[in-house]
């Protein structure tokens, strides 16, 4: 029997519950073919109930977005006094970009189309964690190169944010791509995990 959450902490849970259904559907299938009938599916938590906590899936995919932001900046930051060296810092980014490999889907693919579709509201809570991304990210440039510039350093995040945009398609490319590649025999794509630390090996060259 479901029961109506009353407290902070059943809400959370109950949004929890919520995201990571969607985490799974998501990963799983294209965006166009989910609904919140199939979110309601996969948890303990009725249609009409996920309506208590959220108007739309664009809602849901952006606190999933969110929550992925927090543990990729929680596991950075627990690390970041570690990260010495660029060898280091690539090795850490890449671990934790594979484990939230939704950020990378979402970025590439759904993040206008959720930007679109969300109250302001949320998404200036999404961007405080990013700016919190960003500090630590920094923190982490001026352990590796502590006479770094503010130039230099806002142009690397710049770039490695660019970069996120397109790991996700390029190691995950959809069958028709796959096909087309074939065809004309030249094909790109390789691992998640060569395709983040060969990029981030050739971004912090110059450190």
């Amino acid at each position: 029997m479901y029961y109506r959450a009353r407290t902070k902490e059943q809400v959370d849970e109950r949004k929890k519950e919520i995201i990571l259904a969607l985490d799974e559907l998501y990963m799983n299938k294209e965006w166009d073919d989910i609904f919140l009938k199939d979110i309601a599916n996969n948890t303990s938590i009725s249609r009409t109930a996920i309506y208590s906590y959220y108007k739309s899936k664009e809602e849901i995919l952006l606190d999933s977005l969110y929550y992925h932001f927090i543990e990729l900046d929680d596991g950075l930051e627990k690390y970041l006094p570690n990260i010495k060296t660029k060898e280091e810092a690539v090795k850490k980014l890449t671990s934790l970009l594979k484990k939230n490999i939704s950020i990378l889907k979402i970025m590439s693919s759904n993040l206008e189309v959720v930007e679109r579709n969300v109250p302001l509201e949320n998404l200036i809570i999404l961007k405080k964690e990013l700016k919190r991304f960003y500090d630590i990210f920094s923190q982490m440039l001026r352990n590796i190169s502590p006479s770094i510039s503010e130039e230099k350093q806002q142009a690397i995040y710049r770039t490695f944010i660019a970069l996120l945009y397109g790991f996700y398609p390029l190691s995950y490319p959809i069958s028709v791509q796959k096909e087309a590649m074939k065809q004309v025999g030249f094909n790109l794509s390789s691992s998640i995990e060569t395709m983040i630390s060969d990029s981030l090996n050739l971004l912090f060259a110059s450190l």
